[in-house]
């Protein structure tokens, strides 16, 4: 009876620990995807022509907003069979990119300034990338095995000047391969043995941290990235979502997340591709993993490159046109370029000269900060108005007195909009944080500037 008692306690403790291996597909077998699913997945590339444009599709594969001042959509030119269209910015294609705008708060602006580039896998860009793989119990070995072919078909794939990390994750992460630019190396790494010692729990986030930490020491000139895919929800990890997001962004890391099947987290991994400026994208099937690699390498290489500066903070629907002979081509997608708490958000507020008075051109961007406001009712901001070092009078105290005035001068507008007081705080730095050179009208008119800073949400 005690020894009873004690296997029971014994088993029960190491199912509870998730150490016991899984195998079969029987416990999350793939998902009938929802009707209309039929992703392309990029596989070649080839030049544009009128031609392959009759069947082209438009999409905006990820947002870069790591630059407040400048949004960058990355977006690609495809056929109908996967092949990444090359040269439509070119002079004979360059008119086809018709119309850019954007939906915030319910208006709708366009955005007449913006340019084009782009930059394709022929230019050969190095890449560091971590492929973070999930071998939870759920995965089942047959999928695993899966899993392993479609890295180990990726590997021989990859670029001779592009590095590879190898890393396994269930509620523990085993790195089987360091950043390695050796195809050999990294087919002899990996290990194609279904789940075996793993298959435990699901650590997401440690996962991801383990490839944030291969990728530590990759070369500057690299564009580093995650791969990352999950059948499960986290419920393992150790680390932070949010501390390591901040390592993610501040190495410079994209996480491009995969979900897989119908038993995930909604949301949650999308929001570490947005909040890298990743990629996302949910797949149904076993058999996709063969192409998802592949396609996500081949976005990462091969993409038009869009840029304007954004002119309002909080949600952004964008819409981009591609007007054609015959038709046209329209992708959508969405941004959220609010600020984190503590980052330095820059206020296209402007006054008359030497004065504390908002010029009319200023309305737009009081109104979005009102806006912001109104949508987070606990938010509280702080108001930092600055200036330059030349002004009528020179004087660095009258400069500190103006520029207080100023930031008092965005407050009272908010407030008499209906924000309340206690939840706008207004400093005046005069000239003592410039962001440019003094001795430039450039970068006076740099210096002359009213910003704010999230203080909590």
């Amino acid at each position: 009876m005690r020894l009873s008692t004690f296997f029971k306690t014994f088993l029960a403790s190491v199912i509870l620990s998730g150490c016991v291996t899984f195998s079969g597909d029987e416990y999350k077998p793939d998902t009938t995807p929802p009707p209309g699913y039929n992703p392309i997945y990029l596989n070649t590339i080839k030049q544009v022509d009128n031609t392959n444009l009759r069947q082209a599709a438009l999409q905006i594969t990820r947002i870069d907003l790591r630059d407040p001042q400048k949004v960058k959509l990355y977006v690609q030119l495809s056929d109908s069979n996967g092949a990444y269209l090359r040269g439509a910015n070119e002079t004979a294609f360059k008119k086809m990119w018709c119309s850019l705008s954007e939906e915030i708060a319910g208006i709708t602006r366009n955005v007449s300034n913006f340019t084009i580039r782009e930059t394709t896998e022929l230019d050969r860009v190095p890449l560091a990338l971590a492929v973070v793989m999930d071998h939870s119990g759920s995965m089942g070995d047959d999928r695993a095995r899966a899993v392993q072919n479609a890295v180990e078909e990726f590997i021989k794939l990859k670029k001779p000047e592009d590095q590879l990390a190898l890393v396994k994750y269930d509620h523990r992460t085993i790195a089987e391969s360091p950043l390695s630019g050796d195809q050999s190396e990294l087919l002899t790494r990996l290990k194609k043995d279904g789940l075996m010692s793993l298959g435990g729990g699901t650590a997401i986030i440690d996962g991801i941290a383990a490839g944030i930490d291969q990728l530590q020491n990759a070369p500057n000139n690299l564009l580093k990235a995650i791969v990352v895919f999950t059948d499960g929800h986290e419920n393992s990890s150790k680390q932070n979502k949010d501390s390591v997001i901040a390592r993610a962004r501040k190495s410079g890391i994209l996480v491009c997340a995969v979900d897989f099947g119908a038993y995930v987290n909604a949301g949650f991994m999308q929001e570490f591709a947005d909040r890298t400026s990743g990629s996302y994208h949910h797949m149904y099937g076993t058999g996709e993993f063969k192409f998802v690699f592949e396609d996500i390498y081949r976005r990462l290489k091969n993409s038009y490159v869009i840029e304007y500066k954004p002119v309002d903070y909080g949600l952004h629907n964008v819409r981009l046109k591609a007007c054609l002979p015959q038709d046209s081509l329209i992708a959508i997608a969405s941004y959220d370029n609010t600020p984190n708490i503590g980052d330095i958000a820059l206020l296209n507020v402007f006054f008359d000269f030497n004065k504390s008075t908002i010029t009319a051109e200023s309305k737009n961007s009081i109104d979005n900060v009102y806006a912001l406001l109104k949508a987070f009712p606990t938010m509280k901001i702080e108001l930092r108005g600055h200036t330059d070092s030349q002004n009528k009078t020179g004087d660095a105290d009258y400069n500190t007195k103006l520029s207080q005035k100023r930031a008092e001068a965005v407050k009272e507008a908010l407030v008499k909009r209906g924000i309340a007081a206690d939840r706008i705080s207004a400093f005046g730095y005069g000239e003592s944080r410039p962001v440019a050179d003094n001795a430039t009208e450039e970068g006076r008119a740099l210096n002359r500037r009213t910003e704010f800073v999230i203080i909590s949400r």
